[in-house]
């Protein structure tokens, strides 16, 4: 027998569970390894089914073992076909059937290409065989109503005509990137001003736009009561101050611009911020360990830790942005003094912090694209840390009192020995008042049973709204035996 209580006022609340998911980066020759995932081919794509590349995540998980085109491209001229006017409103990249109202465009003096294909707006199917399984992909039609994707330009938008197809691209992807900025590379991005009047040469190149790394000045100075290695010095141009190691006499004074290393971390990997402490970087050299960075004072500082004994051993080599997902490395001291690789495109170098995971895709040495073709066989390297992340829970406490829920209409219930649990015929339906319950006590003695006790068992608890719809149903692994003196309170537990 199924019974309804309400939830009392204490019976419901709404809490947050929060968790530090760990994320780890294996880094090798250009590609990096999220949390040691491998690739894993589909039945038709051959890389990866989330058709992304080694490293990246996939929002959403969109176009998971999808090959081809989706058949979305614009198209501009007279929509006829064989003469008739047909209402198309995108070209097929894949030529499709021509049955069923798939016509080819160049008969009627339309003067299409014979392999385009228009769709008859009255048999809408298509033949995807030809297309194997192809991607989704977003599309909107201009009209008055001004919708775009929020990544079109109003100039763009302007002049594109009016039916046309826009299109967007799924799925979208994010990993961490790696720039590189050069003492001598200004922290800002160079433009080059406008041509002199009567035609003269343009003007030299002058700083203009913001660089990734002066667009964090003000965070990083916001930082500066944590640890003083977060101080952002600008004199003529942006610069990052290296404070060295603690009494180091190579200190360099306020205002000397050094190398720094800037990691990119989106959000998609850490959550609402990184978990302080957690942050971890090793460089290995030929597969040995040559250097370690934690953050171990929870502060920021990324101190040098091991291998015991290595060169500046406990110094700070950069500062992590916990809850922006930067990590500024600025250690240019030597890893190795004896080992030099091309880090970057000035020309063999000895590994340092500042060229950590120089060779990662998608990083680059600030304003040099030639950078992204950087190999370093004999280095790789490691980023570890926890992110943060809070999920809104739904509890709810469903009571089983003294003296409640100990009846059931399930026939089992009752006892056989009685006869039938009901006659009906014609005439009328009876119901056999002589019924007794079925006694399911166990008994010490030779009896099988003991004495008498109305007993249920409670299987599943299901929740309804106010108009006694079920919403959703939670069923017990196994069933709780409930006795007329038992009580017993379910905590139901739902993620929203």
């Amino acid at each position: 027998m199924s019974y309804i209580f309400k939830f009392e006022n204490n019976d419901i609340f709404i809490n947050s569970i929060k968790s530090h998911p760990r994320v780890e980066f294996q880094i090798y020759q250009g590609i990096s390894y999220y949390n040691n995932i491998l690739p894993h081919p589909g039945a038709f794509t051959t890389s990866s089914i989330y058709c992304a590349p080694k490293g990246y995540i996939s929002l959403f998980e969109q176009n998971i073992d999808r090959s081809g085109s989706s058949g979305l491209e614009e198209f501009s001229g007279t929509r006829t076909a064989n003469g008739n006017a047909v209402l198309p409103v995108f070209e097929l990249a894949v030529p499709q059937r021509t049955d069923k109202g798939w016509y080819s465009g160049d008969t009627g003096g339309a003067g299409f290409p014979p392999e385009r294909y228009y769709e008859n707006p009255e048999y809408p199917d298509t033949d995807p065989s030809s297309a194997g399984n192809p991607i989704i992909q977003p599309f909107i039609i201009k009209d008055g109503t001004r919708t775009a994707f929020r990544t079109t330009t109003i100039r763009d938008f302007n002049s594109t005509e009016g039916g046309a197809v826009m299109t967007h691209k799924y799925p979208l992807t994010a990993s961490i990137s790696k720039e590189y900025y050069s003492a001598t590379t200004p922290r800002a991005a160079g433009f080059q001003a406008a041509p002199t009047l009567g035609g003269g040469a343009p003007a030299a190149y002058t700083n203009g736009s913001v660089s990734h790394l002066l667009a964090l000045k003000n965070v990083m100075n916001s930082h500066k009561k944590l640890s003083p290695y977060y101080t952002f010095y600008s004199t003529v141009e942006p610069r990052v101050r290296d404070l060295g190691a603690p009494g180091d006499p190579t200190e360099r004074a306020e205002g000397t611009a050094v190398p720094v290393g800037l990691v990119s971390i989106p959000s998609i990997f850490y959550g609402s911020s990184i978990q302080k402490g957690t942050v971890n970087l090793k460089t290995f050299i030929s597969g040995a360990l040559a250097a370690e960075l934690r953050d171990i004072n929870r502060n920021g500082e990324l101190i040098q830790v091991g291998p015991t004994g290595s060169t500046s051993s406990g110094s700070v080599a950069g500062v992590v942005l916990y809850d922006e997902g930067f990590l500024v490395l600025t250690g240019s001291w030597k890893i190795d003094g004896t080992h030099q690789e091309s880090y970057t495109t000035a020309g063999a170098d000895y590994p340092r912090w500042t060229n950590f995971a120089q060779t990662i895709s998608g990083s680059n040495a600030f304003g040099d694209a030639s950078a992204l073709t950087i190999s370093t066989p004999s280095s790789s390297y490691f980023l570890g840390f926890n992110g943060t992340t809070r999920t809104p829970a739904l509890t709810m406490l469903a009571h089983a009192k003294k003296n409640e829920l100990n009846h059931s209409n399930n026939p089992t219930c009752v006892s056989a020995s009685k006869g039938n649990i009901f006659s009906s015929g014609g005439k009328g339906y009876v119901e056999n008042m002589e019924l007794g319950i079925k006694n399911t006590v166990s008994a010490s003695y030779n009896t099988p049973t003991g004495s008498f006790e109305k007993t249920t068992y409670i299987s599943q608890i299901g929740i309804f709204d106010e108009n006694q719809n079920l919403l959703g149903v939670a069923k017990l692994a196994t069933p709780v035996k409930k006795t007329e003196d038992r009580q017993f309170t379910f905590k139901l537990k739902l993620d929203i």
